[in-house]
């Protein structure tokens, strides 16, 4: 899952619609190979929402249409969306070391992923419990059954992400996995499934700031799965990430 909209051009806090593509998922993927578009996911959200994804990340509404091949246009395959809700760590004081940021546990961020139909497949859910400052996210079916947990492991007795540097090889040198994993505990880690944020590259990580995620399926994720664990990797990355961009 590739960020297509460059941030390069962003001025102050003037965010623009961030839109991305999908490509087959390689193992051993590196930020200099050149894969097919398979689809376009294109966002829509409103100016105001997408000019405070620093202070709030995560609050915004916004609505992404995934489209059949290279541009927008082509056929809709499938959506993800939100609604206003709070943000998962919004900011309460800026200081002289940067944002000072606190910890949410109510009304947090959710996408729901819907069929071109408007059926919903299911939905990916930011999670609040005792460990605050570990993200985790639930993916539920459309049912609302939970499926899977995503969580990256954690280390000081769960308290904190364990993170991972040198240890991989191209885009996977330095990431923070986020493995996926079964819906109860101990949450148990399914295959090598995974969603892992990639090194992309020195131009795209500090000149465009640039994203860019391989997912890989659990092996038992059904296809209406797969599309909503695509929501979760968005979610991931307007909770965590694009506040920093």
């Amino acid at each position: 899952v590739y960020q297509k909209t460059s941030q390069c051009c962003r001025c102050c806090c003037c965010q623009p619609n961030i839109d991305w593509t999908i490509h087959d998922y390689v193992d051993n993927w590196g930020h200099e190979m050149n894969l097919p578009t398979k689809m376009y996911m294109k966002e829509e959200a409103s100016w105001c929402g997408r000019c405070m994804s620093n202070p709030w990340p995560g609050w915004r509404a916004t609505k992404y249409t995934v489209y059949q091949g290279e541009s927008p246009g082509g056929q809709v395959l499938f959506t993800h969306e939100k609604p206003f809700t709070c943000s998962n760590c919004p900011v309460v004081m800026y200081g002289d070391g940067g944002p000072l940021r606190c910890p949410c546990c109510c009304c947090l961020p959710y996408l729901e992923t819907r069929d071109s139909n408007r059926n919903l497949l299911g939905t990916s859910r930011y999670i609040c419990d005792t460990c605050l400052f570990v993200p985790k996210f639930q993916v539920e079916d459309r049912n609302g059954k939970p499926v899977f947990r995503v969580r990256p492991e954690t280390c000081v007795g769960g308290l904190c992400v364990k993170c991972r540097c040198g240890n991989g090889t191209k885009g996977k040198c330095f990431r923070i996995p986020f493995p996926i994993r079964k819906p109860e505990a101990p949450y148990s880690q399914l295959d090598d499934a995974a969603i892992t944020d990639l090194w992309a590259g020195m131009a795209h990580e500090c000149c465009t700031n640039r994203e860019m995620y391989s997912v890989k399926f659990p092996s038992m994720a059904t296809e209406d799965m797969k599309k909503v664990l695509i929501g979760t990797t968005l979610l991931i990355d307007i909770t965590l990430n694009e506040q920093d961009q």
